[in-house]
Order: structure tokens, then sequence, then C-alpha cells
């Protein structure tokens, strides 16, 4: 009886350290490297950082050589990071990275898919007809913001357009309301005042093999006034602002402002607040056209310090404002206590 017992201990004694070293030994499960991407979705032609860890395998001590394409890209001990160039849209390159020490192995692999994407935003802010810049948000505005994404599948053929997969983010948090399959156009609240916003989105192909990612750093301005002369003939000369000092050619002129970025349907919208001054004293605006201002120098010395603020209703973080120097040619006669009127 004594015999069969010390047959039996020693029996598991021999088998039990084997089963343990095995495991230890298997990269698909302890040996496993993960490898990751910067940036994580690139871009065709992009170069990208290849970084590798393990939570088991010591690899500052190990042995690493990476693999694209079966082609050694860098190796040496302790060799984490390696860089590769992404390959044309539509092309996978294969990322294969493989590590040895004394007592283990290990291995990993990526794929590098590289897809296009790109971001185009304006606001809805007032511009002028032919302002041939991009409209900027400010305090009360909305962006527009248009994501333009090229999936390209290894046979060269595009993923359409209703089955890509739109993310967006918004400061880092997803926005679900405008997320979804085909939403490749969003709207957002524009920054607040002296703010400024990340916009991303990501697009991705129905199985996931084809990611794409864009974004847009965007600042809040300020509305910019700006200055024009409403020709009697030609109309408002939108082809040249006027400068802060002006030498007018005639003793009469209307001007017109404009206010760049503004929340406005037109410079006349009727929740601005227009406040001219001509040498210090107010003006009332014309009602039906506060963007307005004719002035007359007749009978005076020729010179008039014109001032505008415009503020809007129930927008307070909105103002404009400027100040412009006009040199009228000299009138005759004695100049009369207020020479400069406002048409009404």
């Amino acid at each position: 009886m004594q015999t069969r017992i010390y047959v039996i201990c020693l029996t598991v004694f021999l088998f039990s350290p084997t089963t343990i070293h095995a495991q230890f030994n298997s990269p698909s499960e302890l040996g496993k490297i993960f490898i990751s991407l910067t940036p994580g979705n690139p871009a065709p032609g992009e170069n990208v950082q290849l970084s590798a860890t393990s939570p088991l395998i010591d690899l500052a001590r190990s042995d690493i050589i990476w693999y694209a394409d079966k082609k050694v890209i860098a190796e040496g001990r302790g060799q984490i990071h390696a860089g590769v160039t992404a390959g044309p849209a539509g092309s996978e390159t294969d990322i294969v990275v493989i590590a040895q020490s004394e007592n283990a192995s290990a291995t990993g692999e990526a794929f590098l898919r590289p897809a296009e994407v790109g971001l185009m935003w304006e606001s809805d802010s007032y511009t002028q007809p032919f302002y041939r810049g991009r409209a900027l948000p400010s305090a009360g505005t909305k962006l527009r913001v248009q994501a333009l994404a090229r999936l390209v599948l290894p046979d060269g053929s595009s993923v359409p357009e209703n089955e890509i997969t739109y993310t967006w983010k918004r400061n880092g948090s997803v926005v679900g309301s405008v997320s979804g399959i085909g939403k490749s156009f969003a709207i957002f609240p524009s920054p607040s005042l002296f703010g400024t916003d990340i916009i991303e989105v990501e697009a991705a192909s129905a199985d996931g093999t084809r990611v794409g990612h864009a974004s847009a750093r965007i600042p809040s301005v300020e509305p910019v006034l700006a200055l024009y002369e409403d020709h009697p003939l030609f109309g408002i000369m939108y082809g040249k602002a006027l400068d802060k000092q002006i030498s007018a050619k005639d003793q009469e002129m209307t001007f017109a402002a404009v206010p760049y970025f503004a929340q406005a349907r037109s410079p006349d919208d009727e929740q601005f607040i227009y406040k001219w001054r001509v040498n210090g004293r107010d003006i009332t605006a014309d009602y039906a056209r506060p963007s307005e201002i004719t002035i007359n120098s007749t009978d005076s010395s020729g010179e008039a310090l014109l001032a505008l603020t415009i503020t809007r209703e129930r927008n307070w973080n909105m103002k404009a404002s400027g100040a412009w120097n006009i040199l009228f040619p000299s009138g005759s006669g004695t100049p009369a206590t207020d020479p400069f009127t406002s048409a009404q």
C-alpha cells in the first residue's frame, strides 16, 4: 500500500511542471504583442509611427524585428518603435513584429489600410454677396460641416456614400444626433465668444476594414465692420472697402456698413441696433436702411469723424464697431453748427 502511494505522488510531480511550461510559451495566449498606430487611421502616403506593447513579455530585454509586407523595417534589442509610410488608397500593408527573449517569444500583427477623409466647414454668418472667403463663426451663429470620404477597396472601387458610417465628435464627445450611416453633413453651434471647438469625423465601411479620420480646430471670431461707398450710379462698391482715412471726391457721399461674420441675414437685419456718430454727435439711423448714412459737407470745413457701433437684440455677445476719418472738399461760406447730416 505504501509503494502505490509513492508511485502516484511521483507521477503528479513529473507531469505538473511540463504543463505549466507549455502554457508560458504560447504566443497566442500569453505572448501576444499589441501594435498601436499613430495616427490610428492614416491617410495615403502618411508617415505612421508603430509602437509595440505586451503585458507579460519584457520587450525592453527582447530582440525585436519589425516587418512590413515581409520586409524588415526595423530590428534591435528593445526596438519597440518603428516607422512606415502608408501606401496608396486601397492598399493594405501587413505589419508583423516578433520578439525573442531568453525565456519566451511573442508576436503581433496589424494591418495598415489608408483612407482619405476631408473636412470642409463654414458658418452661416453674414458676408457680402461677392465675398470670396469663408464665412467665419461668431457668437450666435452655426457651423456647417461636410465630410468628404474616399474609402477605396482592394479592387479599386470605392465604398458607396450611403454605406459609410460617420461618427461626429465635438470637443472629444460623440454627437449622436448627427452621426450615422450616410450622415456626411452636420450642423453644430459655433464656438462661444473667444472660444475654440475641435470638430472630428470618422468614416468607416460597414465591415470596419476601411476607416478614415479628419479634424478641424475652429475658433470663434468677433464680427468685422467694413465701410463701402454707395455710389448713386453703380450702387455699393463692394470691390474695395474704404480705409480708415478717406479722401472724398464729392461734397456728399453715402456710406454702407457691412458687418462681416455677424449673426444676420442682411446688414439691415431687424434685430440689429445701429448707433451712428458724426463728429461726436449721435445720428439717428434710417428706418428702412439703417446700415447706410449720407454725409454732406456743404458750408463746412470738410472733415468728419464717422463712428459706428452695431449690437444685436437677444445676443449681447455680438458687437462690431469702427471709426473712419473723412476729408471732403472744402465747402464755401462759413461752417455751420451742424454741417454733416444723415439722409433719412
